[in-house]
């Protein structure tokens, strides 16, 4: 995939140290759990055969949606944040799905990151797509659309795999 995007590996392996160092460290949305998660989203899509049917560059923004999901998390819920009149909460303008607003705009700073040059090999056309997806994807870790989300991946990988055989 890095290949075809023409995707350098320091690229990639810069923009997941940035991610890193972004991760506070609260008990649970930490570096670990960006891992796992984005270890696990790699797993399910190849065991349920949507890798195949993805293109690499919704390939690319699965993993980079898997690795941004929970950037910056203040280790509280939106719940909370809005309880609370925090800064957060008024930056989104009270938004319930604030803390993904967050994550998907952190997340476009470094994917429009020049000194990281993830995306830079890109058309104008391909960032805006990845761009999109990445945003859609961390949108879809929204817990209020949780069942929401989990019947539409279901009949999706229903397809897919019905595709595949």
């Amino acid at each position: 995939m890095d290949r075809r995007l023409r995707i350098t590996r320091r690229a990639i392996r810069d923009f997941v140290a940035v991610v890193r160092r972004r991760m506070p460290r609260n008990p649970y949305h930490n570096w670990r759990h960006v891992a796992d998660v984005t270890q696990t989203a790699y797993a399910l899509a190849a065991a349920s055969c949507l890798v195949s049917a993805m293109t690499d560059r919704e390939r690319l923004a699965l993993l980079m949606a898997a690795l941004c999901h929970d950037l910056e998390h203040p280790g509280v819920t939106a719940a909370y944040l809005l309880k609370s009149q925090s800064a957060l909460a008024a930056c989104y303008r009270r938004d319930p799905a604030l803390l993904e607003r967050h994550h998907s705009l952190r997340a476009f700073e470094l994917m429009s990151c020049h000194d990281i040059g993830l995306l830079q090999s890109l058309t104008a056309e391909e960032r805006v797509e990845v761009s999109s997806l990445v945003r859609d994807v961390i949108m879809a870790t929204d817990m209020s659309r949780h069942a929401a989300f989990c019947a539409a991946t279901a009949a999706a990988t229903a397809a897919a795999t019905a595709a595949a055989t």
